[in-house]
This record gives structure tokens, C-alpha cells and sequence, in this order.
């Protein structure tokens, strides 16, 4: 059972061409069809070789019966199995994790299997509650802790509540380490994930963190190799917004090509004067251009653009489409 191939087949399923999809009105014709043998007349004089063409017709519409029927049918499976989660550890068996329920211990680790989308590993002295358990999402609450998620499905059906942030899955892998104050660091080393609190988001690639502190939202994500003083620098800027102008300059300094995704948080979520912003605007615009020749305030103040502008950094992943969100998110709710 490999659930990559479960979503390629419904991608597979989802692309299938509506047009060849026969009108109800020709039903009863195929069926007499069938039941007969006859075979639809044809004008022009063919060869001896040449096939019947409405027996080719027939074995389209039955090869493509057949496929739907398939995919519905695994697809009918996959929703069935879709909420359940199992739950072991050193100290318990396997048992099945429901909706409601919590897992805390001083000194176990255990393993959750999350429906047929991935799996969370939970280190010792976790505290876990399952809140969500369906095809249509999956969420987490994590109170304390560290958990290690390999998820793979599409944007947004994991998610995982902490006191300082909340993290949504955009297909990935990451580590999510909540201390005994509430706040949080979340560690992303495959795909990406998007954090949230109050009001203010961080997209988080891979080879990136970020740290949420409990009552003053997200911080800026910066890179796993970045320099100790532009991490010391990202630190300051968040803690006192527009205040420290000194901790800007040692960003704009010693920010390589690589940092340009801190770069472009300073720039689309930070608190700082007009000419503070035009020196971060200066600076990534250095490393990687604008996608439009519109003046600096028209860029960072429409977000289409700044969503264009992130897909051009290095190790950046697109931003998935509202349309696509919304047809996904459609098509879970008629499937269930």
C-alpha cells in the first residue's frame, strides 16, 4: 500500500477528459448494441481488413467503464480508511487513535500513523490530542513536545496546533519542538509548510526555520546555515519591529542569495518605516529581481505580485492557486 500512488491515481482519475464522457441519451442505443451485436451502418465501400468502427467505439466506452469503475473503486477504499489512525509505542500495543484522544507520557515515544497520508513520529515526553480525523482534514493539537511528521498529500490536510502557531502541511517533512512555556520552533527539511498566529503567516521552506514565541506570534525564517549574526539580527528585528534599525542593516549586510527567503519575509510582513522598506526592497531586488517593473510600494503592497516574487527565489516551491484550493476542497466534500 503506498499512498503516493493512491493520489497519483486520483490525479489520474481527475484528468480523465470530461468530453468523451457519453450523454445519458445514448445509453439505450449502446445497450442494444450489446445486446445484439449489430453493428452501426456505415456508408463508402471498406476493405476486406477494415474493423467495424462502432465495435472500436464499443471497446472505448468499455475500456474507459472500466477505468472509472477502478479509480472509484480505490477511491472508495481510500475514503473509508481516510480518518483512521493508529497509535504504538514501547509501552502500548497498537491501537487505533481516535478522535478525542491523548497521549502524554514522561518518558515514551511512540508512532502515529496518520490515516493513509504519513506518519508522525512523537519523542519522549510528548503531549498529543487528536482534534480532526477525516478525508478532508487531519489535525493535531501538540501542547508539549517534539514531533517529526513525513506527510505526503496535498496542501492542507495536516495540520498541527501549538500554543504559539499553527502549522499547515504543503507536503512535506518537518520537526515541530513546543518547550514547557509554549513556544515553539518548527524545523522544515522536505517540501514546505506555511505558520500562522495572529494575523501573521510564514512560509517555510525546506533547509529553513522559524520560531514562535507564546504571545508574540511568528517569527522570520532563516536558514539552517545562516550566519549567527544574521539569525542574532532576524531575532532582534522581530522582537522590536520598527525600533531597531541597527539589527535591519546586519540583515541587508550579510544576507546571501540563499537568505533571500528572510529577505522577503522582512520586506512582506515587517512592521518598518517606508525607507526601511525600500532598503530591503534595494537589497533582494539585488539577488533576485521583481517580477514587474512596477515602483517598489506597488510590489511589496500587492500580495499576487509578492506571491510571484517568492516563486522566483532560490528553493522556493509555487504557491498553490486559490482556484485550485477551492476545486480541491469542492471535490472532497462531494466525495465525502
Amino acid at each position: 500500500m503506498t499512498t503516493h500512488d493512491d493520489f497519483e491515481l486520483k490525479r489520474a482519475f481527475d484528468a480523465l477528459p470530461r468530453e468523451i464522457e457519453p450523454p445519458e441519451d445514448i445509453w439505450p442505443a449502446i445497450r442494444a448494441q450489446l445486446k445484439t451485436g449489430d453493428r452501426r451502418p456505415e456508408t463508402g465501400d471498406r476493405g476486406a481488413g477494415a474493423r467495424p468502427v462502432w465495435g472500436i467505439q464499443r471497446l472505448r466506452i468499455a475500456a474507459l467503464l472500466t477505468v472509472l469503475a477502478m479509480s472509484a473503486g480505490t477511491l472508495a477504499v481510500m475514503r473509508h480508511n481516510a480518518g483512521i489512525w493508529e497509535l504504538s509505542s514501547a509501552s502500548l500495543s497498537e491501537r487505533r487513535f481516535s478522535v478525542g484522544d491523548r497521549f502524554v507520557s514522561g518518558s515514551d515515544s511512540a508512532h502515529l500513523t496518520v490515516g493513509r497520508i504519513g506518519e508522525v513520529e512523537v519523542a519522549a515526553g510528548p503531549d498529543v490530542r487528536l482534534i480532526q480525523a477525516s478525508w478532508s482534514e487531519h489535525r493535531l493539537a501538540l501542547s508539549r513536545g517534539t514531533i517529526r511528521a513525513r506527510i505526503n498529500a496535498p496542501p492542507r490536510l495536516f495540520i498541527v496546533e501549538t500554543p504559539s502557531g499553527t502549522a499547515v502541511d504543503l507536503g512535506c517533512a518537518y520537526t515541530l519542538v513546543v518547550d514547557s512555556a509554549g513556544n515553539t520552533r518548527l524545523v522544515v527539511t522536505a517540501g514546505w509548510v506555511e505558520f500562522s498566529d495572529r494575523g501573521r503567516t510564514s512560509l517555510i521552506p525546506a533547509g529553513f526555520s522559524a520560531q514562535a514565541n507564546r504571545g508574540t506570534g511568528i517569527g522570520t525564517p532563516v536558514a539552517d546555515d545562516a550566519s549567527a549574526a544574521l539569525v542574532a539580527a532576524v531575532r532582534a528585528l522581530d522582537g522590536y519591529a520598527m525600533a531597531n534599525d541597527s539589527a535591519l542593516g546586519v540583515i541587508l549586510a550579510t544576507a546571501r542569495p540563499r537568505d533571500a527567503v528572510t529577505l522577503w519575509h522582512v520586506l512582506s510582513g515587517w512592521r518598518g518605516s517606508p525607507e526601511q522598506r525600500r532598503r530591503v526592497y534595494d537589497r533582494l531586488s539585488a539577488i533576485v529581481p521583481p517580477p514587474t517593473d512596477a515602483e517598489f510600494g506597488a510590489v511589496y503592497g500587492d500580495p499576487m505580485t509578492m506571491k510571484l516574487w517568492w516563486e522566483k527565489l532560490p528553493g522556493t516551491l509555487p504557491i498553490t492557486p486559490e482556484w485550485q484550493q477551492r476545486l480541491w476542497t469542492l471535490w472532497l466534500r462531494i466525495m465525502g
